[in-house]
């Protein structure tokens, strides 16, 4: 077999900038921003003299992998295009970007906006559109919103929170505004199996599990004023035991017009407490088919064992080869 080869493609406001990396990084996070970083060398000081990167610069990266399992085994992942947002030099040039443009108001700027009579779906389009990016609305679940204040919040800060009360994310990526429910995606089939023992492990997991905070069943409640009546959301774990906590809250409705946005999202705060109860943190040899909102299978580390869902997946390539780091939780199942 072909010696295996990973290398980061770089470029720099369209110029190869490759061959002069030591270190390459890109974090993959699920329902945050990506971001890369990179160390380059200098020898010819040209990167702090006429090639010397400004914040807002364009960086757009790739992974490619060569003879990778197998001879003619030819991959590559595109990672997008990222904005420079912060710059170090100590002999060597270190530059982190993010994917989310700086110089876009839906990052930075605080607005007032009132939005009303309006669903989810509408909302993310036009903020999607204030930001000169595409929109992905990746879930059947689109609520609707009697009236909503905006309240000196940006608007990716906005968004973010009204995904989150109803138990959706949000991600800006490659150039896409995402919205989607880990739920469906946690339902999907693993890219790939890691069993205790197999060469492409780094080390050892590291597996956790927190007993603390977690509930069997949600209720909330709210109180209308305008009607005088007291609406109930109540959502209980599938298969939950008969002995467990209950996480009483109370909590604003979207809409009279919508008479189940309590229920899905008591079915939400159940999903906030009880995701993170076990967890796995490990080192693989690297390979692109692993990236955040995707599941991998776990075997062979007995009550460990399970589908769990990426969050966070870290690819670095530099002397010692290339690896990625993940960090992941256990599936929910069936909610």
């Amino acid at each position: 077999m072909k010696a295996r080869r990973a290398k980061a493609k770089v470029t720099l406001n369209s110029k190869d900038i490759s061959d002069h990396i030591i270190d390459f990084s890109y974090t993959d996070n699920y329902d945050q921003t990506d971001d890369i970083s990179l160390t380059l060398e200098d020898r010819e000081n040209s990167f702090i003299s006429s090639d010397f990167p400004d914040t807002g610069d364009i960086i757009t990266a790739e992974i490619e992998v060569f003879d990778w399992n197998f001879n003619g085994d030819n991959r590559t992942l595109p990672l997008g295009d990222f904005e420079v947002d912060n710059i170090n030099y100590d002999n060597t040039l270190s530059i982190n970007a993010v994917a989310v443009p700086i110089t876009s108001s839906c990052r930075s700027e605080k607005k007032n906006e009132v939005w009303a009579d309006i669903n989810l779906s509408a909302i993310a389009g036009d903020i999607a559109g204030n930001a000169s990016v595409s929109l992905l609305y990746d879930t059947g679940v689109d609520p609707f919103y009697d009236h909503r204040d905006q309240n000196g919040k940006s608007d990716l800060q906005f968004l973010e929170e009204l995904c989150k009360s109803d138990g959706l994310c949000l991600k800006v990526t490659k150039g896409q505004l995402i919205v989607f429910e880990e739920a469906k995606y946690e339902a999907e089939t693993a890219v790939a199996t890691i069993k205790k023992g197999e060469h492409n492990i780094i080390g050892y997991p590291r597996f956790s599990r927190n007993a603390k905070d977690i509930y069997k069943a949600c209720e909330i409640k709210y109180f209308c004023q305008k009607t005088n009546e007291t609406y109930v959301g109540y959502f209980e774990v599938p298969n939950a035991p008969e002995i467990g906590h209950i996480l009483k809250l109370r909590e604003d409705y979207n809409s009279e017009s919508d008479d189940m946005n309590l229920d899905r999202k008591a079915r939400a705060r159940c999903r906030e407490k009880n995701k993170y109860e076990w967890q796995c943190d490990l080192n693989l040899k690297g390979d692109i088919i692993y990236f955040s909102g995707t599941n991998i299978d776990v075997e062979g580390f007995y009550v460990f064992d399970g589908k769990y869902h990426i969050a966070t997946a870290t690819h670095s390539i530099n002397n010692s080869g290339y690896r990625v780091s993940l960090d992941t939780r256990r599936c929910l199942e069936g909610y």
